[in-house]
C-alpha cells in the first residue's frame, strides 16, 4: 500500500514536472512577445521623435538652411552660421545681386552701398563669413562664380588666411554649406535635420526678445550680408580713456603667427583670378586695414615674401601694415575689426572720391614693380603719427536765455554774455560752426587753433533780440537748436499755458542769412515740459513713454525728428544736421535712428571738451557741452575745468 502511495505521488510528481515545463515555455514566449513589442514600440516612439526633431528642424530651421519658411529671420540664421544661412538665402535672391564682395569678418566693414556707387551699376552682396581662412574664400568665389553669375568679384584679406588652410572648428557653425564644397545634399540636410532640437528651442526663444537694434543672435543685414552695427556705432568716442574703458577687447594680447599656408593663399587668390578673367568678371583684391599689434605678430621677412607672391598674382589695393589708423584704437571695434568708417576711407582712397577725409599714407596700389619697396614701406615704420594731427579739442558753450533779470539759473544777463564773447576773443579762441566742425571730420578740412562751438537751445526771443547783435559785434557766431513746436510761441504747445517767449521763423531766417546764426534741432515736440505737460502723455526727453513699446517710440521720435528738419529746412533755409537732445536724455535707439535720417551730429548735455578725429564720425556724437549758468565764473575758466 506504500508502494502504491510512493507510486502515485511519483505520478503525480512527473505529472506537475510536465505541467511546470509547459508553464515555463508559455511564460518564455510570453517575454519573447513581449520584449518584441516592446523593442517595436521604442523603436517607433525613437523613429517619431526622430520625424518630431527633424519637423521641428525643419520648420524653425535655426541655420536658415531650409528656406527659413516659418520665421524668414535670416539675421538670426545667419548669425549662427552665415556661410551656411547666406547660401540658402542666395539661392532665392541671387537674381537682386550681380556682384559680391568676399572674405573672413573683417571685410564686414566694406559697406555694398558705396561699392555699388563707384561701380556705378552694380548691385553687391557681402559674403562675410566669421573665422574663414582662404579655403572658405576660394569654395565661396567659386560658387558664387559658378551659381550667380556675377559681374564683379572683389577679395578682401587680412593676413590670417595665410596662417590656418581648410580648418572648420565647429562643423556645425562653421562650416560650409555643402553646395559650395561639392559634398552631397543628403548628409549635409540630414545634419541639420536631426540636429540637437536645442538650436530650434533657442530661436524661438530669442523671438521673444527681438529688437530693432541688434541683440548678441541677430547681428547680420540679410539683404546686405554685413554685420549690423547700429548698436556699435551709436557709442560716442572722445577721448581715449573713455574709450579703452567702454572697450576692453584691446587688453588681450595677440600671439605670434606664422604664414604656414602662404603658399596656398596665394595659389588660392590666382585661381579666383583665372576664374574671373576667363569668364569676363571684374576683380579686385585688397588687403585690409589692421590694428597695429596685430601686424607686430608676423615676420618682417614673411610678409615681404607674401607682398611679393601676391604682386606677381595680381596687383592689389593695399591698407594693411603701419598706417596712420594703425595706431589709434578708436578706429576698430576690437583689436581685429576695423571700423566701418575706415571701410569708407578704404574705398575712398581706392575711387578717388575727395569728398571723404582719408589720411596720407593710407592705402596704395601694389604692384609687382613696387612690392618690394612697399612692404619695406609699411612692415617696417612703427612709429605713431602726432596725435595733433588728426584730432583736434572742442569745447562748446550751452547757453539759454538771456535777460537783464534772470529768472533762472540756466539765464545769463546780456552783458555777462558780451564780456564772455569778449573774453573767447582775447583768449584767442575762433567761434566755429557745426558745419565747420562736420567738415573736419568728414572731409578732413581745418579748424583754427582754438576753435570753440557757441549753442543755444529752446529758441527763446532772447537770442535774436540780444544774443544775436552781441555777436555780431564780436565777430563770433552760434547754433541755435529750435523746439519746433514752440518758435513764435509765447504758450506751451497747443495750451493757454505761459511760457518764455520764441522767436519766429521770421526773425530765424534773418539770423541765419546773416551768416553769424545757424539753425538746427531740438525736436518738433518732445520737448515735454514735467510742469506743463499732461502726465498722461509726458516723456523724459526723447525716452519711451511709461508702457510705449519699442516701434512705437521708434515711429513717434522718427516722424518728430523728420518733422523737426523738415519746418527749419522749409521756413530757414539752412541744413539739418545737428541734433540736441532734449534735457539731455537719450538711448541707443534714438541714436541709431538720426543716424539712419542723416542727423550727423548730436548733442548731450554731458560736461567735458570734445576730442575730434579725423574720418571718425562717432567723435561727432553724444558731443559734451560747457553749460554756463547765472553764477558761473568766466568763459575760459569754465573751459579750462571741463
Amino acid at each position: 500500500m506504500q508502494k502504491r502511495q510512493f507510486t502515485a505521488s511519483a505520478d503525480q510528481v512527473r505529472r506537475g514536472t510536465h505541467g511546470s515545463d509547459e508553464k515555463a515555455d508559455s511564460g518564455k514566449t510570453d517575454s519573447i512577445h513581449l520584449f518584441r513589442n516592446w523593442m517595436i514600440g521604442l523603436v517607433v516612439f525613437m523613429a517619431l521623435t526622430a520625424l518630431a526633431i527633424a519637423g521641428f528642424n525643419a520648420l524653425v530651421d535655426p541655420f536658415g538652411v531650409f528656406g527659413d519658411k516659418a520665421f524668414n529671420w535670416y539675421a538670426y540664421d545667419m548669425t549662427n552660421n552665415p556661410r551656411t544661412a547666406k547660401i540658402a538665402y542666395l539661392d532665392e535672391r541671387n537674381g537682386d545681386y550681380d556682384s559680391y564682395i568676399i572674405g573672413c569678418s573683417k571685410t564686414s566693414s566694406f559697406s555694398v552701398e558705396l561699392l555699388d556707387k563707384y561701380y556705378e551699376d552694380a548691385k553687391f552682396y557681402n559674403m562675410i563669413m566669421y573665422g574663414g581662412d582662404m579655403y572658405d574664400i576660394k569654395m565661396t568665389a567659386r560658387y558664387v562664380l559658378d551659381s550667380y553669375k556675377p559681374k564683379n568679384i572683389v577679395i578682401a584679406l587680412g593676413l590670417e588666411e595665410t596662417v590656418n588652410y581648410n580648418v572648420t572648428e565647429d562643423r556645425t557653425k562653421n562650416n560650409l554649406h555643402a553646395k559650395v564644397e561639392g559634398a552631397p545634399l543628403l548628409p549635409f540636410y540630414a545634419k541639420y535635420l536631426f540636429l540637437n532640437p536645442s538650436y530650434a528651442a533657442d530661436k524661438l526663444g530669442a523671438l521673444a526678445d527681438r529688437s530693432l537694434l541688434p541683440k548678441a543672435f541677430d547681428v547680420f543685414e540679410p539683404e546686405t550680408g554685413v554685420y549690423n552695427k547700429s548698436r556699435r556705432d551709436a557709442e560716442r568716442i572722445v577721448d581715449m580713456d573713455e574709450f579703452m574703458a567702454n572697450n576692453p577687447g584691446f587688453e588681450y594680447d595677440l600671439t605670434d603667427k606664422r604664414m604656414r599656408s602662404m603658399d596656398k593663399a596665394v595659389a588660392d587668390v590666382a585661381e579666383i583670378r583665372r576664374e574671373c578673367e576667363s569668364r569676363g568678371v571684374s576683380f579686385m583684391l585688397i588687403m585690409v586695414p589692421l590694428y597695429y599689434k596685430e601686424v607686430d605678430n608676423y615676420s618682417y621677412d614673411e610678409l615681404a615674401e607674401y607682398w611679393r607672391a601676391l604682386a606677381d598674382v595680381t596687383e592689389f589695393w593695399d591698407f594693411s601694415g603701419y598706417s596712420p589708423i594703425s595706431f589709434d584704437e578708436r578706429y576698430f571695434y576690437d583689436a581685429y575689426h576695423f571700423r566701418n568708417s575706415v571701410g569708407d576711407m578704404a574705398l575712398a582712397r581706392i575711387f578717388g572720391d575727395e569728398s571723404v577725409f582719408v589720411p596720407e599714407n593710407f592705402g596704395r596700389l601694389t604692384t609687382r614693380e613696387n612690392a618690394e619697396a612697399h612692404a619695406a614701406e609699411i612692415f617696417a615704420a612703427r612709429a605713431a603719427p602726432e596725435i595733433d594731427s588728426y584730432t583736434a579739442k572742442l569745447p562748446i558753450l550751452m547757453y539759454h536765455d538771456i535777460d537783464p533779470k534772470p529768472a533762472g539759473d540756466t539765464c545769463v544777463t546780456p552783458e555777462r554774455f558780451k564780456n564772455d564773447m569778449d573774453e573767447l576773443a582775447r583768449e584767442g579762441y575762433t567761434a566755429v560752426s557745426f558745419g565747420e566742425v562736420r567738415d573736419f571730420v568728414l572731409r578732413g578740412g581745418s579748424l583754427p587753433e582754438k576753435p570753440v562751438v557757441i549753442s543755444f537751445d529752446d529758441g527763446y526771443r532772447s537770442n535774436y533780440t540780444f544774443a544775436f547783435d552781441i555777436l555780431k559785434a564780436a565777430g563770433m557766431k552760434a547754433t541755435i537748436n529750435l523746439i519746433g513746436v514752440s518758435v513764435g510761441k509765447s504758450v506751451y504747445k497747443d495750451s493757454d499755458k505761459p511760457i518764455i517767449p520764441h522767436f519766429g521763423y521770421e526773425e530765424a531766417r534773418m539770423m541765419y542769412e546773416s551768416g553769424v546764426v545757424d539753425i538746427q534741432s531740438h525736436s518738433w515736440a518732445m520737448h515735454d515740459s514735467a510742469e506743463l505737460e499732461d502726465p498722461k502723455v509726458y516723456r523724459e526727453g526723447v525716452m519711451a513713454r511709461k508702457g510705449e513699446g519699442e516701434k512705437a517710440f521708434a515711429f513717434a521720435f522718427r516722424a518728430d525728428a523728420l518733422k523737426s528738419r523738415e519746418e527749419i529746412e522749409k521756413n530757414v533755409g539752412n541744413e539739418v544736421f545737428v541734433y540736441a537732445y532734449p534735457f539731455g536724455f537719450y538711448n541707443e535707439l534714438a541714436e541709431a535712428e538720426l543716424r539712419d535720417m542723416g542727423y550727423t551730429v548730436t548733442l548731450s548735455i554731458d560736461e567735458g571738451v570734445n576730442t575730434l578725429l579725423r574720418g571718425l564720425p562717432q567723435s561727432l556724437i553724444e558731443m559734451r557741452r560747457i553749460s554756463v549758468y547765472t553764477n558761473s565764473p568766466g568763459v575760459t575758466e569754465l573751459i579750462e575745468r571741463a
